[in-house]
């Protein structure tokens, strides 16, 4: 019954008419097909293969001719079972599948037979993996010693690109290469996913297609590219239908994650991927049943597409919340995707541009059919950005200065157990002169402590890690009861407050009260104050935090008050002034993250117990930079782990 009300919900038959695989089977094409056309056709890759960007992507095949193919290392693949690191593979892997596209890409669009041998010697090599998913998704290495094989997020994508491949090459490539690239994508793709469709799939492999419940990113990925398979090889009508059936079913459940307000709470990094397997999946499905299947005609999706416009902040700048990049941000050609499938705007640019990017060959393909199908154009003006972007069910907010170039915040209540979630409910982001200046640090480099039980035992994903209280010396805890609860919020063109309570992420804590109000004042360049105010059962110790990328300088410094500055680079130096309620101290520590930047974070605590209290931090521009009477204050290194994911180091 749920799966009936979802795709009755996702309205996926545009018109009337039968329903349910056997209706939706004559719908599809007679043979199975890819995106685009194949080869051979040059009445559709000429006009591509003649334009600028076109060369750019025979340099990337050209490149990879002239280079070995980087060999399947055991070793690297053991990495992540015996030390933890996925990088190491995680890099060879990439580039052994990058040569297949490039030289797919590369031989469609030249069409001399060049990139042939290169091709058949990379099906070759690709084909005698041993496993084609990572190691951190291997349970136990299982695939790697010979185990039944399932699908995750590579094998998923690379073997939707491997059957593609297969499908615009055939007749280039020897027979016996087709075929043992179609063997391949249906020993470890789409048979395995076939079987998990029609319940006769081992309890492992079932066990290992749990995405398919799951209301995140993996869905859409996984989804799209085992479908994508499916009907650019499997033979049977009835056997693509009911996969097509199944897809619609899975992206119900992938809509669900989002929140009704259409923020995605895994960042904005894994909106543009996962949405964005959204998106190609929804094209697939909207071209080969001729428009019968449409699941961009769900109400959700016009939600969850407008959000990433409202998350920026200032000129490119979005806030780096979960498991984000700090440079993220919505991929611009996702976006023109998705305007044309919702509203048929037109694209702008070149149409060819997505064949110099180093997309997935499914993705390079998707595009370049929509495009030909749709109306070139200018470009629709963007609107304007509001004052401010309430996300009212996900606790985020984005302020805006009235005057162009001043101070601007985002800030987030949330809970503490959202997709790719830290422990940040509070957190707050200040942006001016262009950069982040008070910043949540963003993402570390994955390990396998990264989605353990040792999660929060990271100081960067832990609340330690962001600009929130640390209460009685305890941090947040994991949850999704632990949770910004919005109190108040008044929001006018000249200022916007917003007071949430955060004692639910402190429990055990002995908290009467904790609520953090944050007040925005656009006059002049603008302004923002961040003010926490606490109350316990019995006196206890009682701190919070600001983190910012740069260094910390104290100007002056009084019993009750001190006023420091951060030197965020290039003119963007922020003053902070702080009042506590009685005798305060601070600190500054330094949050490492290797390989990526690194943010210091300064604390700023009561010097005794209290029964209640407040600390207040005032935020506003210091064009003059930073006085030369200040002190900059040293960074001492915070443990590369926590003891104790809930005690303060």
């Amino acid at each position: 019954m749920k799966t009936l009300a979802l795709l009755c919900g996702l309205g996926w038959l545009a018109t009337g008419g039968s329903t349910g695989a056997a209706g939706l089977a004559e719908r599809l094409p007679a043979q199975p097909c890819g995106i685009g056309s194949p080869a051979a056709d040059r009445t559709w890759w000429e006009p591509w293969a003649k334009t600028p960007e076109a060369a750019t992507a025979m340099k990337h095949a050209e490149d990879w001719l002239a280079k070995p193919m980087p060999p399947f290392d055991a070793a690297r693949y053991l990495d992540y079972s015996t030390n933890g690191d996925r990088t190491r593979y995680q890099t060879q892997h990439s580039q052994r599948w990058d040569r297949l596209k490039c030289l797919v890409l590369g031989e469609c669009l030249e069409d001399k037979g060049r990139f042939l041998a290169a091709i058949d010697e990379t099906v070759g090599s690709l084909c005698a993996d041993p496993s084609w998913l990572l190691p951190a998704h291997d349970r136990d290495t299982q695939v790697f010693k010979g185990g039944s094989p399932y699908v995750d997020l590579v094998v998923a994508t690379n073997g939707y690109q491997m059957a593609l491949s297969a499908w615009l090459l055939d007749g280039k490539l020897p027979a016996a290469t087709v075929g043992l690239m179609r063997e391949n994508v249906a020993r470890r793709l789409t048979g395995p996913v076939l079987a998990t469709i029609d319940g006769t799939a081992s309890k492992p492999v079932a066990a290992g297609h749990w995405w398919a419940k799951a209301d995140h990113n993996w869905n859409a990925v996984c989804t799209a590219g085992a479908v994508g398979a499916i009907l650019t090889s499997e033979p049977s009508r009835a056997t693509r239908a009911k996969a097509v059936e199944w897809a619609v079913g899975n992206m119900g459940v992938f809509l669900s994650g989002f929140a009704k307000d259409g923020y995605c709470s895994e960042g904005l990094g894994y909106w543009n991927y996962g949405f964005g397997h959204f998106a190609v999946l929804a094209e697939m499905l909207r071209t080969q049943t001729g428009g019968q299947v449409d699941l961009f005609k769900q109400p959700a999706v016009r939600r969850i597409a407008a959000a990433p416009a409202q998350l920026e902040i200032f000129k490119g700048i979005y806030p780096a919340f979960a498991d984000c990049a700090l440079t993220a941000r919505p991929d611009s050609r996702l976006l023109q995707q998705v305007g044309w499938q919702l509203d048929q705007q037109a694209f702008s640019g070149s149409a060819a541009g997505v064949l110099a990017e180093s997309a997935q060959l499914y993705q390079t393909l998707t595009d370049l059919l929509m495009r030909r199908d749709a109306r070139a154009g200018a470009a629709k003006p963007a609107a304007p950005l509001p004052l401010r972007s309430w996300f009212a069910e996900s606790g985020v907010c984005v302020v805006r200065p009235a005057r162009p170039g001043g101070l601007a915040a985002a800030w987030k209540g949330g809970h503490n157990a959202e997709h790719h979630n830290h422990n940040d409910v509070g957190t707050t982001v200040v942006v001016w002169q262009g950069r982040a200046v008070l910043a949540d640090p963003g993402a570390m480099v994955y390990r396998a402590e990264t989605f353990s039980r040792d999660r929060y035992r990271l100081p960067v994903l832990s609340s330690f890690g962001h600009a929130v209280p640390v209460v009685a010396g305890t941090l947040q805890a994991e949850g999704a009861t632990r949770r910004g609860q919005v109190l108040r919020s008044d929001f006018t063109d000249a200022s916007d407050t917003l007071v949430i309570d955060l004692a639910s992420a402190y429990p055990d804590c002995g908290l009467r009260k904790l609520e953090r109000q944050w007040t925005y004042q656009r006059e002049g360049d603008a302004s923002l104050v961040i003010e926490d105010r606490f109350g316990f059962d019995h006196p206890a110790a009682f701190a919070t935090a600001l983190v910012g990328f740069g260094d910390w300088y104290l100007v002056q410094a009084k019993e009750r008050a001190a006023r420091f500055v951060i030197d965020g680079g290039h003119g963007a130096v922020l003053q902070v002034d702080v009042e506590f309620s009685a005798a305060g101290g601070w600190d500054v520590r330094r949050l490492d993250n290797p390989d990526k930047p690194t943010a210091n974070r300064l604390g700023l605590a009561l010097a005794a117990p209290a029964a209640e209290g407040f600390i207040k931090m005032s935020v506003i521009p210091c064009p003059a930079g930073v006085p030369a009477t200040s002190t900059k204050l040293a960074a001492t290194s915070v443990p590369e782990k926590l003891s104790d994911p809930r005690r303060a180091p």
